[in-house]
């Protein structure tokens, strides 16, 4: 996994990707958290806790530590909650994680490692974390659950006591939340998973067909949702029309009016934590904690 996502881009990226321009505040603080709530999936701490529980395969710890929140149900369904990924290639991993580890002890070790994680590479940040998570629970806790499983079932499991453990867990809860209520904006408009990811790779400054196939899409099913987008007349030639700019923007705009009970709750502080967090990804970006393609940031 680290040698796929970890890889500096093959080619550079566009400084000013559809993704970056004029983001909202729900948009914003959606990119300030990403690094640092994906210390939950990069954090070595967390791959060495997850061995020592007997699941030392990563991506099967990653399959597993995301669909935790639903406890353990039936392989259909741990597959459709994370929405974008092929069953072929997401289900034998969920199914490999639940036969090695512990429920219990999958929640644990993702919800306390990542604070170790942290602190080694950023120092003392303690007090500064703990303003921060103070604003995000606030949000959090006025947040619509309405079709958010994986939000939801994160908000029943215990907060951690390390401040830093609660920063990582408060970004990935709010994490899901996006990503819960994205993939019901796009559900309802009548996409695939196929075709999610391919606007979304297009919108954050991929090149066509350069990130769906990390999500276990053949060629011939990429072939099929870009032809789909197409007729619907969303791309022209390898890139999002101007329909399809529209169409991924109204897109981003439901997801964000899907939010505006956590930005109302954050109120005045959103801005000064939206940059707080965006400093800390961009410093575990430096550190080589996070992946650097900036088209994977924006893509999460």
């Amino acid at each position: 996994m680290r040698g796929l996502f970890f890889a500096p881009p093959d080619r550079p990226r566009p400084a000013d990707p559809p993704a970056r321009r004029d983001p909202s505040p729900a948009r914003a603080l959606r990119d300030a958290i990403e690094a640092v709530a994906c210390l939950s999936i990069w954090s070595p701490e967390a791959a060495e806790g997850y061995a020592a529980v007997g699941l030392d395969d990563y991506f099967a710890a990653y399959v597993r530590e995301r669909t935790a929140p639903l406890g353990t149900p039936p392989t259909a369904v741990a597959v459709e909650a994370l929405g974008v990924f092929a069953p072929g290639l997401i289900g034998p991993q969920y199914e490999a994680g639940v036969a090695a580890a512990s429920l219990a002890d999958v929640v644990r070790v993702r919800i306390d490692a990542p604070g170790a994680t942290l602190r080694r590479l950023l120092g003392d940040v303690d007090a500064e974390a703990a303003g921060v998570v103070r604003a995000l629970r606030r949000g959090i806790d006025a947040a619509d659950r309405t079709a958010r499983l994986l939000f939801t079932g994160l908000t029943a499991e215990p907060w951690p006591s390390d401040p830093l453990a609660g920063l990582v867990h408060a970004c990935h809860v709010l994490r899901e939340h996006r990503g819960d209520s994205h993939l019901a904006v796009c559900a309802v408009d009548g996409l695939d998973p196929v075709q999610m990811n391919v606007l979304t790779e297009l919108w954050c400054g991929y090149p066509l067909g350069a990130y769906t196939p990390s999500r276990g899409w053949s060629p011939e099913q990429i072939d099929a949702a870009v032809g789909g987008l197409r007729v619907r007349g969303l791309l022209d030639g390898d890139a999002l029309s101007d329909a399809g700019l529209r169409h991924r923007a109204d897109l981003e705009g439901r997801t964000d009016a899907m939010q505006q009970s956590v930005v109302d709750a954050i109120g005045d502080d959103l801005p000064a934590v939206t940059k707080q967090l965006g400093e800390w990804s961009d410093a575990l970006v430096d550190l080589d904690a996070a992946p650097p393609d900036p088209a994977k940031r924006l893509a999460g």
